[in-house]
């Protein structure tokens, strides 16, 4: 398939996970406007604010692109973005961020590991990949408890290992 858009919301313990739309932007905005995720994330400007926050979402029209939002269930508070990108004809690359009144408790692991589950499902023909700083260790640590091996290759973007997901 050459397109993201046809894949369902998922539900999982605590978290409605759902693919981000225009009118999520102010939302967007807020869960991700911190130093700790725009350092980090390389396309996400700093400060990121509104103008940002739709250009990150208009440029989903392709469907090869798709940010989704994973949203407390009980509060409707948007904690975690995950990205899930189209790559030629073969890989598909997911990476999250997470806000951080709310990173260190499963979120990632809960809302990527669901995600991952749907995009196997449906996308059974392409290998699933990440990228990560070597540095960021977090992030490291979790790619592998999800199942991701490291190559010890260089990803597509500056300083950073590819990953692939093996289970």
């Amino acid at each position: 398939m050459d397109t993201l858009t046809h894949l369902p919301a998922l539900t999982t313990q605590r978290l409605h996970i759902r693919p981000l739309r225009v009118t999520d932007a102010q939302a967007v905005q807020s869960m991700t406007n911190h130093r700790v995720i725009t350092e980090c994330v390389h396309f996400l400007p700093t400060p990121f604010d509104h103008t940002a926050a739709l250009k990150l979402l208009e440029n989903q029209k392709s469907g090869r692109d798709l940010f989704w939002g994973a949203w407390l269930t009980t509060s409707s508070t948007l904690v975690a973005i995950i990205g899930t990108h189209l790559h030629g004809a073969t890989e598909l690359e997911i990476g999250y961020w997470v806000n951080p009144v709310f990173q260190r408790q499963g979120i990632a692991q809960e809302a990527t590991s669901a995600l991952i589950q749907a995009l196997r499902h449906n996308f059974s023909e392409r290998q699933i990949i990440a990228e990560c700083r070597p540095a960021n260790v977090p992030s490291s640590a979790l790619l592998q408890k999800l199942g991701f091996t490291p190559t010890h290759q260089d990803g597509l973007r500056p300083g950073r290992k590819k990953f692939i997901f093996k289970n």
